[in-house]
């Protein structure tokens, strides 16, 4: 079965990664931020979070967890700064579900993601 262009970006982002034919998937091989903005609405409509949810006094590792609440987008965001350690849970609210998409790509290392490149303007 064929994965829809929500889907293989929801994926994206949510693992970091696309097989070869995923990517091929992909209009002109590029993840467009529109749709991966949807996809990321439709994750937080639907529990709240993305990609997971922050469980008490747990790391998130070197990463970024998004939320909805009350409204409101929040970024959770933490990185690794020595083997195995990590920094606090730096936590802050964006505009929009848009903002939380870009500062979750940014805090994961920017793009291109995975090689996949993001079409900033589709």
């Amino acid at each position: 079965m064929d994965q829809s262009e929500k889907e293989l970006c929801h994926k994206l982002l949510a693992t970091r990664h696309l097989s070869v034919a995923e990517r091929q998937a992909l209009p002109n091989g590029r993840a467009r931020f529109s749709v991966l903005v949807v996809a990321v609405r439709q994750a937080l409509s639907e529990s709240n979070w993305f990609p997971f949810a922050l469980e008490p006094d747990r790391d998130i590792g070197d990463g970024v967890v998004l939320e909805s609440r009350d409204g409101e987008f929040w970024v959770h965001e933490q990185h690794e700064v020595g083997v195995m350690r990590f920094s606090p849970i730096r936590s802050f609210v964006v505009s929009d579900v848009s903002d939380a998409v870009r500062a979750y790509v940014d805090a994961n290392g920017g793009a291109p993601i995975d090689g996949v490149e993001i079409d900033w303007h589709g």
